[in-house]
């Protein structure tokens, strides 16, 4: 088996180098640390894990928080574990999916997502008695907790804005039927975008329904019983695919009658027909990125990450122009 030693000696580094390729790799100038990493395939060197964690008197294993109530089989929480994974391997840390704080484990930190909002202080204070950094799929002000989140609020209001330039006038929304920021939020959103342009905001126009394709098939046929719109606007592109069952089930056609925008973009609006439209969130990369900053809370930065990164608009089939001159400022 090859040493370190030999790895520095084949990519002409200090031993010092090689270490640091495995442990800090972003210390490392790019094409050091690709010569580094090159001599390291070429040899077959493997970096004792175990060692190292010992070393720095760690486990060398990140707790991904998920909570029992979000299927793991759902196309979020695949993308969002993918890019957890893509960033803790290069880094030779392995992850647990922890659905519950029921059982106690070693762990060196925690990756967090889909808290209630009173969850989340509940969560740091866990965190806290143990010792270990929690980064939150989310926004927090709780200064010792590092969170990265989509701009919900700027990516209702650009799918709302959409149907505004498309000539829409009377635009429902259905929301997920929880308390979480992510559901005020894209509620704020939706709301500004109509006072925005100068339309009034009806609270009657909004309906709440349970995350699932049945949800969005209940909600939309109390819409469609109580109000008239032209385009709806849903929180998830999973309810978006219940109301666009419905809506066709009630014998409307989409986007002719009414128009629809989801939100998520991770592939399950192609399980609609036509396709929604939806507002697109970076999942795997916002997984990629909280990983990132976990390991880099660990390796000893104490200046808090605070951060949103925007989504933007992907279109399908389930939107279309309404009968009016598009604003093209607002688009």
């Amino acid at each position: 088996m090859a040493t370190l030693k030999e790895v520095a000696e084949l990519a002409n580094v200090a031993p010092m180098t090689v270490s640091r390729v495995i442990n800090n790799p972003e210390a490392v100038k790019e094409n050091t640390r690709l010569r580094v990493v090159a001599a390291m395939k070429e040899l077959r060197y493997s970096p004792n894990v175990a060692a190292k964690s010992l070393a720095a008197n760690r486990c060398g294993v990140i707790d991904v928080f998920i909570p029992e109530s979000i299927d793991l089989s759902n196309p979020f929480v695949m993308h969002f574990i993918a890019g957890i994974s893509s960033e803790l391997s290069e880094h030779y840390y392995s992850f647990l999916i922890l659905r519950n704080r029921g059982i106690e484990h070693q762990c060196d930190g925690y990756i967090v997502t889909g808290l209630l909002k009173n969850e989340i202080d509940e969560f740091a204070q866990y965190a806290r008695e143990r010792n270990r950094p929690v980064v939150l799929f989310g926004h927090t002000d709780i200064a010792d907790v590092d969170c990265i989140d989509v701009d919900n609020v700027l990516g209702a209001e650009c799918g709302v804005r959409h149907l505004i330039n498309e000539g829409h006038r009377k635009i429902a929304m259905v929301n997920v039927l929880e308390d979480k920021d992510y559901t005020v939020d894209r509620l704020n959103g939706y709301r500004k975008s109509l006072e925005d342009a100068g339309l009034e905001y009806n609270p009657k126009l909004v309906f709440y329904a349970q995350n699932s394709v049945e949800g969005g098939e209940t909600a939309a046929a109390e819409l469609i019983a109580r109000e008239k719109v032209s385009a709806i606007f849903c929180a998830t592109d999973t309810i978006a695919i219940g109301v666009s069952n419905k809506l066709k089930a009630l014998g409307y056609s989409i986007p002719d009658d009414i128009s629809l925008i989801g939100f998520d973009g991770l592939g399950h609006q192609l399980l609609a027909s036509p396709p929604i439209t939806t507002i697109q969130q970076p999942v795997y990369k916002l997984g990629a990125m909280l990983a990132k900053t976990l390991l880099g809370r660990l390796n000893g930065r104490e200046a808090a990450t605070k951060m949103m990164v925007a989504p933007k608009l992907l279109r399908g089939g389930s939107d279309k122009s309404f009968n009016a001159v598009v604003n093209p400022e607002m688009d």
